[in-house]
């Protein structure tokens, strides 16, 4: 049966954001380097003493708190923060808990890999007020893995996902589509297992190949195909809502348009604004989702401020796919609500 008016919400889950303090560990901690990566070009950062890096992390903290009283969230990146060895991870880890107790900050993040989590490491990470660790799973199939020489199996993963959950820590799961071996349906059962397993949030990364890297010398030799550009908007835009509707916030996708990454990339699917063509995707797939729910068209529609250049896609984009679903632009309006309003053609308008 057709509705003649309908209200709905954005479809992202509503999530706290935090003011992020990044501190970035270029290859801190790594064994080795992993085929696709160039830590350096991705961050825009070298590798610094460790010392040195705490002091700055803390000065600035506190200079910036003491100006407006804002706490930040503290995050370390870039390396894999808890294969540091344990002197090391409490230089970090005794810094970040005394600006938690002054109030400076009011979260803690960590990213790594899943093999070098366990029992042990979760306990000197909750003794010290971590609040969030970000896992680089990249995939859950272990052919995935295998080709990528990640050195773990997606069992792995998926234990120490459920382990930090256990034990009361924020999980956040990154995923790398477009990696060696992996196509639509190996992404697909990525996404699956992610929303079973119910992370407080997901980064979504489409593989680039990056000068200096094994996959670069894989690519140039014919032994690795990127994804495409399309293929990569397309199936990590149906991710984004996917993630949305399963009630997971998805904080990033694609890699921040570093100056140093972009002399770097030598091929896959770049594109500096990949985050918001997503997105509008994303929502545009939604709408006419919830439009295809009404009587027959041509529809009205009324869209929150916030979210109209969402709603219009990318150069505007989605206004071909809304018109198939009988909405144009002469019937949307924008208003001071934060829900979407669809109406069939003879409703008034509030």
């Amino acid at each position: 049966m057709s509705l003649p008016i309908l209200y709905f919400k954005h479809p992202e889950p509503d999530r706290y954001k935090h003011r992020l303090y990044p501190v970035f560990l270029p290859f801190a901690g790594c064994t080795f380097q992993c085929i696709y990566c160039s830590q350096e070009a991705q961050t825009g950062q070298q590798p610094k003493p460790l010392e040195q890096m705490v002091q700055r992390l803390n000065t600035n903290i506190l200079l910036e708190f003491r100006k407006n009283r804002k706490p930040f969230s503290l995050g370390f990146f870039g390396g894999t923060f808890t294969a540091l060895s344990r002197p090391n991870q409490k230089l970090f880890l005794e810094t970040a808990l005394e600006l938690k107790r002054l109030g400076a900050v009011n979260h803690v993040r960590c990213s790594t890999r899943p093999d070098c989590m366990d029992q042990g490491q979760i306990r000197l990470l909750k003794d010290y007020g971590m609040d969030m660790v970000e896992l680089g799973v990249q995939s859950f199939d272990n052919r995935v893995l295998s080709l990528s020489r990640r050195g773990y199996v997606g069992k792995e993963a998926l234990n120490i996902s459920r382990l930090l959950k256990k034990n009361g820590l924020e999980l956040g799961i990154q995923l790398m589509p477009g990696l060696p071996g992996s196509d639509a349906a190996s992404f697909s059962r990525d996404l699956e297992t992610t929303a079973q397993i119910q992370p407080a949030a997901v980064r979504l990364y489409p593989c680039l190949v990056l000068e200096g890297t094994v996959l670069a010398r894989h690519w140039s030799k014919g032994m690795y195909r990127p994804w495409s550009l399309n293929t990569t908007l397309t199936l990590t835009s149906n991710a984004l809502l996917r993630m949305w509707l399963a009630g997971i916030p998805v904080i990033r996708t694609g890699l921040a348009p570093e100056a140093s990454l972009l002399p770097r990339i030598k091929a896959g699917p770049w594109h500096p604004a990949l985050g918001a063509i997503c997105r509008g995707r994303a929502l545009g797939a939604y709408v006419t989702a919830m439009a295809s729910r009404l009587g027959a068209g041509p529809l009205k529609v009324l869209v929150p401020k916030k979210y109209i250049s969402d709603f219009w896609g990318h150069g505007k984009e989605n206004e071909k796919l809304y018109q198939r679903s009988g909405i144009f632009r002469e019937n949307v309006t924008r208003w001071n609500h934060e829900l979407f309003m669809l109406a069939d053609h003879a409703t008034q308008l509030p």
